[in-house]
């Protein structure tokens, strides 16, 4: 596997330091020829997506959106199939797979694939967030789904570097607990009227290099950075364990899979991988997907 950051020690596993600080960093994830192709092929997604979002048949986002989903839609590639390939294959690749693997203690269910990149006009530092705030109607709530969703991992998403970045900031092992008073006072308090401060205590903030790779768990505190003068290209794969229940939401609604031809080209074990997938959704896309798929 690529090289990884576990911790202090080499005797450190993944799983362990996901466990126990909520991050890891895996370098060379992807070698330097294959984040040249992800590079172009993101390049090309993000301007068709700015022109015409397939899934919607309208503009993907204004000039400070940051983020896109669904790189492997086929309504990118009409014209270069072998990018969709691409795609497919480096969400599947081994040292991905393996890496998510590690985390879980078991094999990795596909999700999405998305990509951050830099606003045009407005430059901002992200918001101080978990995303257990945004499923919980208050806090009771939300420590009670941190609780439920600390251990064992269910899900991860793993950015890789297309550009040198340090555009991703943590908070190590706040996934286990609940906000300090200072950590509260900047996420939520005075209706978050802080929750971009750059103040926040023990943050790091996480340098990667092209291919390399940095993976957090969403409980625990984090933000990105967006700036328009800090070029930014980060695609984020997403997982979830293949024991857990299936969540049918807008990441996972891709009728486009089930289009003939859609897995052609694809090497046997990424086929393999990606029929798991399709198996998982199959009857939520024929009877509740609200996706366009051409």
């Amino acid at each position: 596997m690529a090289g990884s950051e576990a911790g202090n020690t080499l005797e450190e596993s993944l799983a362990d330091h996901w466990s126990r600080e909520g991050y890891i960093v895996v370098r060379g994830i992807f070698d330097g020829g294959l984040v040249r192709k992800l590079r172009t092929l993101s390049d090309s997604i993000l301007e068709r997506w700015r022109i015409e979002n397939p899934e919607k048949g309208e503009p993907g986002g204004g000039p400070d959106s940051n983020v896109m989903r669904h790189l492997n839609h086929p309504g990118y590639f009409h014209d270069s199939p072998s990018g969709l390939i691409e795609i497919l294959e480096a969400a599947a690749a081994p040292s991905v797979l393996q890496t998510a693997t590690e985390i879980f203690g078991e094999q990795p269910r596909f999700r999405c694939t998305s990509l951050f990149f830099n606003p045009l006009e407005t430059s901002r530092d992200g918001n101080w967030h978990r995303d257990s705030q945004f499923r919980s109607k208050n806090d009771a709530e939300e420590q009670a789904l941190m609780q439920e969703r600390a251990h064992p991992a269910t899900g991860v998403q793993l950015q890789v570097a297309l550009e040198p970045n340090d555009d991703v900031e943590f908070v190590p092992r706040s996934h286990l607990r609940w906000d300090t008073p200072k950590e509260y006072h900047i996420r939520k308090e005075d209706d978050e009227a802080h929750n971009r401060s750059n103040a926040m205590p023990d943050a790091i903030r996480i340098a990667l290099q092209p291919g390399d790779a940095v993976a957090f768990n969403p409980m625990g505190l984090h933000r990105g950075r967006y700036h328009i003068d800090r070029l930014r290209r980060t695609l984020m794969l997403t997982y979830r364990s293949s024991s857990s229940p299936p969540v049918f939401d807008y990441f996972s609604d891709q009728p486009w899979f089930l289009s003939e031809g859609y897995l052609d080209g694809l090497t046997p074990e990424t086929s393999t991988f990606y029929e798991a997938y399709i198996s998982t959704y199959k009857e939520d896309w024929l009877t509740r997907s609200s996706a366009r798929t051409i």
